[in-house]
């Protein structure tokens, strides 16, 4: 599923990491890989331009997880 990725504190000053494929929509507090990073999901939201082609959905990712505590199984994404 095609995401739009955005790194930062809140939606308003978060910077684009672009659009990312992952295997299911992550959730609030899920920890996700990307680009051997870890991070934890802050928010989930739904994109509703139906009239152009690309991701429909968004997250923000706006904190670095320590390696250490890292589940096993992380959401993986691919650019």
């Amino acid at each position: 599923m095609l995401i739009t990725v955005y790194h930062g504190v809140d939606v308003g000053t978060a910077k684009d990491k672009g659009a990312m494929h992952f295997d299911a929509l992550p959730s609030c507090g899920e920890e996700v890989e990307i680009d051997r990073k870890a991070y934890v999901v802050g928010r989930v939201w739904h994109l509703p331009s139906a009239r152009f082609a690309g991701a429909k959905l968004a997250i923000l990712i706006n904190e670095a997880v320590d390696e250490a505590i890292m589940s096993r199984t992380p959401a993986l994404a691919s650019a």
